[in-house]
């Protein structure tokens, strides 16, 4: 980004009254946590999305995906937000209305002090019962200790729904706000790529801050 882009888009943000700032895995890849496509230490470089990702892998995947989730957890915990995170929280104090719409699991921008984050695609904060949806701390074994039924994290896996009404909230959001800010994030996962076309068509402004600009709206 050239100095005449800083300029206009620091003018954007100047003057706008209500921001909606859409986040995915890049912007807490400078905390340590990685992403999921891009870079040699990607998620699914690593490992069969099948057997971690879908809750039928997931189950027939045991104890490894339990494991590999809970050391995701523990990564999440030990890092610390970095200089996005912290200016998006910043914004909070600058702007009407402020809301961080968040495909990631790590809790960084709450950490960061957001107060008004939604996030698509829950968290790693505590894990859940398969069975019961009873809450639980991350233990060795992925055992419910209310009904003995399997622990799994709050996240959302593929082919499972968003949280509900979170993507009518994200779209209201994102159809009134005078800009929206996508950051760290391919937008080409839908449903969430939505978000920034709802944006665009209630006549927002969009400003893109992400390494890779292929397939980004315009």
């Amino acid at each position: 980004m050239d100095d005449a882009q800083l300029r206009a888009a620091a003018s954007l943000l100047r003057e706008a009254r209500s921001v909606v700032v859409f986040t995915g895995a890049g912007v807490s890849a400078e905390s340590g946590v990685p992403t999921f496509r891009a870079a040699a230490n990607a998620l699914w470089n690593q490992v069969d999305v099948r057997n971690f990702a879908y809750p039928d892998g997931y189950r027939r995947n045991q104890p490894e995906a339990w494991h590999w989730y809970a050391t995701r957890a523990a990564k999440a915990r030990e890092v610390v937000p970095n200089a996005g995170h912290v200016a998006i929280a910043e914004m909070e104090r600058h702007v009407d209305e402020l809301l961080v719409v968040t495909q990631n699991i790590d809790s960084l921008h709450q950490r960061a002090g957001s107060r008004n984050v939604l996030e698509l695609h829950g968290n790693l904060r505590e894990p859940r019962c398969f069975d019961c949806g009873a809450r639980s701390d991350w233990l060795s074994a992925p055992v419910c200790s209310a009904c003995g039924g399997l622990l799994r994290p709050d996240v959302v896996m593929f082919e499972e729904e968003l949280p509900e009404g979170a993507m009518d909230r994200a779209h209201d959001a994102a159809a009134s706000c005078d800009l929206l800010l996508s950051v760290g994030t391919s937008a080409q996962d839908w449903p969430a790529a939505e978000i920034l076309h709802h944006a665009l068509r209630g006549g927002a402004s969009v400003l893109v801050v992400n390494p890779d600009m292929e397939g980004q709206s315009w």
